[in-house]
């Protein structure tokens, strides 16, 4: 099991690495120079965007942090206790942070949609946004289940 839980750090923490390197240097140029060229009734849109973007990293890097603690309550054996179901709970709010940084690409898309005419690419842009809701969505469903686990666990232990 240590293994598993091992290999799943490794990769949160990959993936987390990735998130801030992408998050400091392209996004912050990428930003500036779109920023800098659009119209000015178009600013508003590129702010949102922004916003966005680090909204949603900045979720990723909180669900990463609890998803590590997950993992240490795991390997500790403690994986249905009330800490475990905090993390989880923490897990969904962090999601919910990134659907929520997802959702404000949205306004860019459709103003892309417009200018290109090219109705696909919002509908790209609403699938890529239902991925994050779905998640919080199955960590609201995960979280209810492991409170169910956590309360049977505690019934069984108490002496009779």
């Amino acid at each position: 099991m240590r293994k598993w839980t091992w290999f799943l750090r490794l990769l949160i923490g990959g993936l987390a690495l990735l998130a801030v390197a992408v998050g400091v240097f392209p996004f912050s140029i990428m930003l500036k120079e779109m920023f800098e060229q659009a119209p000015h009734h178009l600013a508003p849109v590129v702010v949102i965007l922004g916003i966005g973007l680090y909204l949603a990293i900045l979720g990723f890097l909180a669900a990463a942090v609890f998803v590590e603690r997950l993992l240490g309550n795991i390997d500790r054996n403690q994986a249905f206790s009330l800490e475990a179901v905090t993390n989880l709970k923490r897990i969904e709010w962090s999601l919910a942070v990134v659907t929520v940084g997802f959702w404000l690409w949205l306004p860019f898309i459709y103003t892309i949609t417009q200018l290109d005419d090219a109705p696909g690419i919002l509908l790209i842009g609403m699938g890529l946004s239902a991925i994050p809701l779905t998640l919080t969505v199955f960590m609201a469903v995960l979280v209810c289940l492991w409170e169910a686990a956590l309360r049977l666990k505690n019934e069984n232990e108490q002496p009779i």
